[in-house]
């Protein structure tokens, strides 16, 4: 068995980008709902998916519970194509997540014992192939902790974004989990690759700080390893804003009044950090694909 036996074409998948740590906290759910907003603001048609029993992305786009990831379980357990909900913005579908989500380690496991490891690594591929001629990019949010599931996602990707805080769990532990499931993915889908590191939650204009992110990065990851200089600074209340809201940081921005107290401060500089941070992924992604034809 093989992933081309299983009808899997990974040159389809050039623009399938996965946030994942084995670690959660570090912003993974807050940077794929950001970029998702604003590749969809920018008529890409763009997917985001949530496998995360928790299902918080859809806070990040104002959404309810909706299925609590019900049709997305659904899909997998029967090996058809994913079932997004439509036009949560123009150009954006999402996969919600979801409690129900959580049934996947167990459908991993059950489908590694009947079909092989082959059919569990690549059940998220299967599904994800046949929508992926519908958008130009696709965001996933992976569940930290999971093994199994994490396995699924990096088997769906073409690229890894690995996002990172400046603390010891973060950096050293989570940096080597994340690491060990690259290199097992990578058995299965040889396509895969490590976009970047991501330094996310600093405070803002941190030069020192990211600096010792890019060294401690590139000691667990390889001195090779690309860290993006775009960071993503800390600014709780205006994240938490926003999540209220349900609101990306520059839809909040651009709804900004001087007179709200609540959206003062440092809300365009977190608005245009998250800009430039989305508009290097996409850059990168274009380089490397280029750089590989």
């Amino acid at each position: 068995m093989s992933a081309e036996a299983l009808g899997i074409d990974y040159r389809r998948f050039s623009t399938v980008a996965a946030f994942a740590s084995g670690k959660g906290g570090v912003g993974k759910t807050t940077l794929t709902g950001n970029n998702a907003t604003k590749t969809a603001s920018r008529g890409i048609p763009t997917l985001a998916i949530d496998v995360n029993g928790q299902g918080n992305l859809r806070r990040e786009f104002g959404m309810g519970e909706g299925d609590k990831g019900e049709a997305f379980y659904n899909a997998m357990r029967s090996g058809s194509p994913l079932v997004p909900v439509k036009n949560v913005r123009e150009n954006l579908d999402v996969v919600l997540g979801g409690e129900e989500v959580r049934q996947l380690n167990a459908l991993f496991i059950e489908l590694a014992q009947k079909e092989g490891p082959y059919a569990a690594f690549c059940r998220l591929a299967v599904c994800l192939q046949p929508l992926l001629s519908q958008y130009g990019v696709v965001w996933i949010d992976a569940p930290p902790e999971n093994p199994n599931m994490l396995m699924m996602v990096l088997c769906a990707a073409r690229w890894l974004i690995a996002p990172v805080k400046m603390d010891v769990c973060s950096l050293d532990d989570a940096l080597k989990d994340i690491a060990g499931s690259f290199q097992a993915a990578k058995q299965v889908n040889q396509a895969l690759e490590l976009l970047g590191v991501v330094h996310f939650g600093s405070p803002n204009g941190s030069t020192e700080i990211h600096r010792e992110v890019v060294t401690k990065a590139r000691k667990k990851l390889g001195q090779s390893t690309h860290v993006f200089d775009e960071t993503v600074h800390a600014s709780f209340k205006t994240a938490q804003l926003a999540r209220d809201l349900g609101l990306s940081v520059w839809e909040l921005a651009a709804l900004k009044r001087a007179e709200d107290k609540r959206m003062a401060g440092t809300i365009e500089k977190l608005a245009e950090a998250h800009d430039k941070l989305t508009t290097a992924m996409l850059l990168r992604m274009r380089s490397r694909l280029e750089m590989a034809a």
